[in-house]
């Protein structure tokens, strides 16, 4: 009687302790800032999730691991990857891809990428960021990239870029709308990159297995698609 009543207590105890685990969430780091601000409004009702930012490489590191229930990125570049299943997408906005460049810098035109005073670029890396694809696939459709090629610089990640621009490093960085709009008082501004130069970036949501299990991911997911959510979303350029 007393080894059942101790197994019982085993069982109950392990059960409270997975159902306490955090939700746990990862995004590529462009996503940051409005992420962040959808989990400030989120958890005032709902339990804290915990959530990990990085270069698509590493965000998908954790994945595999088993680690998250839910990635957000590029819909294209999340259904490109092996070793993860999605059973669900929930599209949260489209990404776009801009030219940001320092104070003291003017663009008036892409054309402008290949004069002599821009001395120095820098995008995220396309084998691991959505927004190195769209600037390569950018410099590639409108032919600028044999003229850049030698005052480019490629970094892991939008966040890095977006510093090198700040700091006044490199003249022009590629990076993500979200981004140039989060920067636009330390930066000189910014150029859309027009979207008939890449493929269009869709933003979704890709519930893992593990989501469907989790009540908690489910919750966040139907938040995702919530006013509250969308207008902050909208408010960071997606």
């Amino acid at each position: 009687m007393i080894r059942v009543f101790l197994m019982s207590l085993v069982i109950f105890f392990l059960g409270s302790t997975l159902s306490a685990e955090s939700l746990k969430i990862a995004a590529g780091a462009g996503y940051k800032k409005p992420l962040m601000d959808v989990l400030k409004v989120y958890e005032q009702t709902h339990p804290k999730v915990e959530a990990m930012f990085g270069n698509m490489g590493q965000v998908f590191a954790q994945a595999k691991q088993g680690e998250v229930a839910l990635l957000i990125g590029d819909k294209k570049f999340l259904e490109k990857q092996t070793g993860v299943v999605f059973t669900h997408y929930q599209t949260i906005g489209h990404g776009k891809a801009v030219m940001a460049y320092a104070k003291g810098v003017k663009l008036s035109k892409i054309e402008d990428l290949s004069l002599g005073n821009i001395t120095k670029m820098a995008m995220p890396d396309a084998k691991k960021a959505i927004y190195g694809i769209a600037g390569m696939e950018f410099l590639n459709n409108s032919k600028l990239y044999d003229a850049i090629k030698d005052k480019l610089m490629v970094v892991s990640t939008v966040p890095q870029v977006t510093t090198y621009v700040i700091t006044h490093e490199v003249d022009v960085g590629i990076i993500n709308l979200t981004a140039a709009l989060d920067a636009k008082d330390q930066i000189g501004g910014y150029m859309e990159i027009p979207v008939s130069l890449y493929t269009p970036i869709e933003i979704v949501a890709g519930s893992l297995e593990s989501c469907s299990k989790q009540q908690e991911c489910q919750d966040f997911v139907t938040f995702l698609s919530s006013e509250s959510a969308k207008e902050i979303f909208h408010r960071y350029g997606l």
